[in-house]
Formats: structure tokens, C-alpha cells, sequence
């Protein structure tokens, strides 16, 4: 995807700069727009040496590298409609924290599949990022996300039209 202004990344390393050094960052995307913004927040921070900008265009078979390497999908989204971004982390099963913006908690349910931030302000996102790592849920939230996934499969979507067809057919009959 892109990194674009309303997607919050400066909420982000905001919050990142007031994490102790025991986390790491990696910010991938490619950049639309100026990102001399960022930049400053990152020649700033304490923890630069913890933040890995990979600001290209991801290819696809680069995707399963990123999400692999990451333990939680932080969206710090400022405003939106939902992401592409929701869809992606629950196909590798990888917890989302996100804003309370747009749609996003219609596909990510609080404390079961991600946490969601009220609202997007640098302070809670830290706040977030420390509880989700202290209240070890990564695994019951996998877990979760794994059930959600196969709930949504095509093969589940595919037995519950063919369900709902035989039942018409009853009815016709």
C-alpha cells in the first residue's frame, strides 16, 4: 500500500518514540507524497535504531516476508472507510491494533481479533501497543482469527449457498 498522510503514521512513530527499546518497527509501504514529516520524527527518535523502513512498493511475494516478521498490524488510521489492510493480516493471522475510524472495527472485534484505539492520538496508540504485548492475548487472538478465517471461506460461503438453494428448491416444490 501507500503511506499517506491520513493513514497516521506520524501518530505512529510518535508513539513508537515513547517505547522503551525493546521494540522494533517496521514501516513498509511506498510513499505518497512528502515524507520529510516522517523522516523528522524518525532522525528525532530515541529509537530510530529500531525502526526498519522498507518505503518501496511492496510486491506481492514480498508480503508473506513482512507479515511473517511482525507480531501485531498497527493501522493509526486518522480517518477511513475500512482497509485492504484488515484482510491481509487475517489471512496470515496476525493481530490488527487499530483507530476507532471509518470501518475498521466492523472487521477487527476488539480484544478477540485486535484492539481498537478510541481514537487516534500518538498517547493511546503507546498505551495499546504496551497492553496488547503485556496481556500475552496473541495467541487466543490468533486463535480467533482463525476461526473468523474459516467462517469466511469460500468453501463455507460456497456450503451455505448451496444450503440456501436446496432450501429454495423446497419451497418451490
Amino acid at each position: 500500500g501507500f503511506i499517506r498522510a491520513y493513514k497516521g503514521l506520524d501518530l505512529l512513530l510518535k508513539a513508537f518514540n515513547t517505547l522503551d527499546d525493546s521494540y522494533q518497527l517496521i514501516v513498509a509501504g511506498e510513499i505518497y507524497g512528502d515524507f520529510s514529516v516522517y523522516q523528522k520524527i524518525i532522525d528525532e527518535s530515541p529509537n530510530k535504531v529500531n525502526i526498519h523502513l522498507f518505503n518501496h512498493y511492496i510486491q506481492d511475494d514480498e508480503v508473506p516476508l513482512y507479515y511473517s516478521a511482525a507480531d501485531v498490524c498497527i493501522l493509526p488510521y486518522k480517518s477511513a472507510t475500512q482497509s485492504g489492510i484488515t484482510s491481509i493480516s487475517n489471512h496470515f493471522e496476525l493481530p490488527i491494533i487499530a483507530t476507532d475510524v471509518g470501518g475498521l472495527k466492523e472487521t477487527i472485534y476488539h480484544e478477540k481479533t485486535g484492539l481498537i484505539v478510541p481514537k487516534p492520538d500518538s498517547n493511546l496508540i503507546k498505551t495499546t501497543i504496551e497492553d496488547y504485548f503485556l496481556s500475552d492475548k496473541r495467541q487466543e487472538m490468533v486463535k480467533n482469527i482463525q476461526e473468523d478465517n474459516k467462517l469466511n471461506s469460500w468453501s463455507n460461503f460456497a456450503a451455505k449457498l448451496l444450503d440456501f438453494s436446496m432450501e429454495l428448491d423446497k419451497l418451490k416444490h
